[in-house]
């Protein structure tokens, strides 16, 4: 093992609070009363062996070796402390959800919340999970949820579902010929001002522990009139995403017209 000068293991361990600071912040913003994040990495494993000019090998404070970049690090620091919290018992919120979506009013996705601990969830038999089954069971309660004022009729029987890579859910706009989740957030018939930064940093709070832990199906859009209006041109959107760190489905939708 290498020795390291105790400057340097000052400057790693002022590093590694960096990122758990930050980390714990994400994982608050679920569990409020969260005190410590999950990191298997000691101080002195935040260093990496550069080769540079004039040909030797310099020590540089910077990520653990087999633990990607630095957002790579975040995600699964984040992601294991969120499964830690959870396995515990403690009880989370929707909250920060909530006062991010009141900063963007001009959205025309909707979104709902199935967790492990719904009792209509229970009841449907969602939880404990099954696969695409637990999703279709997920989608029912989001549709009753969404649509209890009678506005629009639906039939979950008759949705169809494929599933999707993880990283699918954030692709660029226009890398499918479907209506995509960016493109149904960023470009909306009517606009909006909304940049991939907003997606990005809305998207942060939504799925805390980044995409490794998401399960996605996209659904077909025929079994509700609801998306009769992107049905005419812009285009319908449909996701159950289980997010495994927290044991709960986020139900996104979307359909507008001009």
């Amino acid at each position: 093992m290498p020795e390291y000068s105790e400057q340097g293991l000052k400057r790693a361990a002022e590093f590694r609070e960096e990122i758990h600071a930050e980390a714990l912040a994400r994982v608050r913003a679920l569990y409020p009363n969260a005190d410590h994040v999950v990191d298997k990495y000691p101080a002195d494993a935040y260093f990496q062996e550069v080769w540079d000019y004039p040909g030797k090998w310099y020590t540089m404070v910077g990520t653990p070796s087999d633990a990607g970049s630095r957002e790579d690090l975040m995600e699964t620091i984040v992601r294991k402390t969120l499964e830690h919290y959870r396995n515990t018992g403690a009880v989370y919120t929707n909250d920060a959800f909530h006062r991010m979506i009141a900063e963007y009013p001009d959205i025309v996705c909707e979104y709902c919340f199935v967790n492990a601990d719904d009792l209509l969830a229970k009841s449907k038999g969602v939880f404990p999970y099954r696969g695409d089954v637990s999703h279709r069971l997920a989608l029912e309660c989001a549709a009753r949820e969404l649509f209890e004022s009678g506005e629009w009729s639906y039939d979950t029987k008759n949705a169809r579902c494929k599933k999707l890579k993880s990283k699918a859910l954030f692709a660029p706009a226009n890398s499918d010929d479907w209506l995509n989740y960016r493109k149904a957030f960023l470009c909306p018939p009517h606009g909006n001002s909304y940049i991939d930064r907003d997606f990005e940093r809305f998207n942060a709070v939504l799925f805390p522990g980044g995409t490794e832990g998401l399960e996605i199906f996209r659904w077909t859009t025929d079994w509700s009139d609801y998306f009769d209006d992107g049905h005419e041109w812009w285009g319908a959107l449909c996701l159950t995403v289980y997010d495994q760190t927290l044991e709960r489905f986020v139900i996104i939708m979307a359909s507008a017209t001009d």
